[in-house]
């Protein structure tokens, strides 16, 4: 006869029901640490346009990077994070290779990531500053303004650029509830400002109509001059600027609710308090921040921007300081200090390292000297922050787990279709049965927008092979048609 002590029995499923509930908790949250996804890359997705420093209407695109998962299993939405590359406003694009490096490891965490293009430029100053330094007058505005004017611009893309993103969801398996913004330098702004800009109190005063200013100096101008005015013609005597608008551009709007969860500010700032203000129905965006005090480009305090470089052009290079019509920023310490003196309520994780910049042109750890191959514009550890930032916006997710990568048949009994494989390197089979055999089928690649790519018909007496080889890794859809009406639309993956 065996016996039961139901008393221990009860405690020991207790036991076993609480580890399991803490082992699959920690599953999931590893889930968004651990990189274990193949993905595909969609590159040059046009989401919008705007019109640029000087007037000229400028396409704007993405990169898109989705985890391959089990294709049968539409209804698994994915969180989303968007990638802002750096460059001051004036320089970068969307594949630097940074940025580039984080949308892929973060696919492979299983979020559908973005890399975003914005406009880039503002009026450089008509005045000719020389020094021993590649281009120098480049970072020499027109004024204080054309500073906040830029930053601006970024800020109404990145917002167009997310709400295009948000308005196909279906497509891109977004969670539109577990949104995430991120970004180096200047991307960190973007990124902070789409996330933090929600009144318009808080829009820059020097982006309404504001006075003209005198064209570029020609030195910045032409083959040799600032990448942002290349391929521009500049005629008259002045550039006019006229109001840019509400704080949300005019890219892309939509009425789908959408929740940003988080935001990765990866040695940027603001150029104003944007935690003050926030609408009462909106959550506050969660804040990881990386920023070494030594940074001579965005201060990790409040001071002007290029303030450290500024110091080592006039104490080692013997040029001008570039503070001339500079625009003041606030750092990552700065609003993290805001936060906590005056009661904001938003959670601010922060990894700020030790060394301060020891204004020394030659000696030290952060001198001038030493930033020339270690800067602190940058990683100490890159690796080591980008896994930390997945951490912490791993804490924040609440999104089902992603469905893992398996090669499906599909069946479709009732008209006698198989299709197979799926995910694919580059060839789809497409087998009919014989059985059913009366009505000859047409079939239709698309792309994600929507244009047809391949055509064909397939009957009962053979098969028929899709060979997408010819065309980029990414997600189709193949309809499948009866006298033009389609009757099944399946989604293929190329990796």
């Amino acid at each position: 006869m065996i016996h039961f002590n139901s008393k221990h029995l009860m405690n020991k499923l207790l036991i076993s029901g609480l580890f399991f509930l803490a082992f699959f908790g920690k599953i999931k949250a590893q889930q968004w640490i651990d990189e274990q996804y193949q993905f595909v890359t969609q590159s040059d997705i046009r989401y919008g346009s705007a019109y640029d420093f000087t007037g000229e209407l400028k396409p704007l695109h993405m990169d898109i990077y989705m985890p391959v998962c089990d294709i049968s299993q539409t209804t698994h939405l994915k969180p989303l994070i968007v990638w802002f590359h750096g460059g001051a406003f004036i320089a970068g694009n969307k594949n630097d290779t940074s940025i580039k490096d984080m949308c892929q490891t973060f696919a492979s965490r299983g979020y559908v990531t973005a890399s975003v293009e914005y406009r880039l430029g503002m009026v450089s100053d008509d005045r000719a500053w020389n020094c021993n330094y590649p281009d120098y007058s480049c970072v020499f505005a027109a004024d204080s303004a054309e500073w906040a004017r830029a930053y601006y611009r970024s800020i109404q893309d990145g917002k167009g650029a997310l709400r295009f993103l948000i308005n196909h969801y279906q497509n891109y398996g977004i969670d539109t509830s577990n949104i995430f913004l991120a970004g180096e330098s200047a991307g960190s702004f973007i990124a902070l400002g789409i996330g933090l800009m929600d009144v318009s109190e808080e829009r820059p005063k020097e982006t309404y109509a504001t006075t003209a200013v005198p064209l570029p100096n020609p030195q910045t101008i032409g083959t040799n001059g600032c990448a942002y005015n290349s391929g521009k013609v500049f005629t008259g005597t002045s550039i006019s600027r006229p109001d840019l608008g509400g704080i949300d551009g005019t890219i892309e709007p939509t009425n789908i609710h959408f929740t940003i969860k988080g935001i990765g500010n990866i040695y940027g700032g603001m150029m104003s308090d944007l935690l003050k203000k926030i609408p009462t129905n909106k959550p506050k965006p969660a804040i990881y921040s990386f920023h070494r005090p030594c940074d001579m480009v965005v201060p990790i305090d409040s001071n002007f921007v290029f303030w450290g470089l500024s110091w080592c052009f006039t104490h080692g290079y013997n040029c001008y300081g570039v503070q001339n019509n500079h625009v003041k920023l606030y750092g990552s310490r700065a609003f993290s200090q805001w936060n906590t003196a005056k009661n904001y309520g938003y959670t601010i994780q922060n990894e700020f390292t030790s060394v301060e910049f020891p204004y020394n042109f030659l000696l030290g750890t952060g001198s001038c000297a030493d930033q020339v191959n270690n800067p602190c514009h940058g990683y100490d550890n890159r690796s080591l922050r980008e896994k930390n930032l997945a951490k912490f916006f791993s804490t924040l997710v609440t999104s089902q787990i992603p469905c893992v990568r398996v090669e499906t048949q599909e069946t479709f009994d009732d008209i006698g279709i198989q299709v197979y494989p799926n995910p694919t390197e580059g060839k789809v089979y497409i087998q009919r049965s014989k059985e059913l055999s009366s009505v000859t089928y047409t079939f239709e690649l698309r792309s994600m927008m929507g244009v047809v790519l391949k055509e064909f018909s397939c009957d009962a007496s053979q098969g028929n092979v899709i060979d997408i080889t010819d065309l980029p890794p990414g997600i189709y859809f193949l309809n499948i048609k009866d006298n033009s009406e389609i009757i099944h639309t399946n989604k293929i993956i190329k990796y």
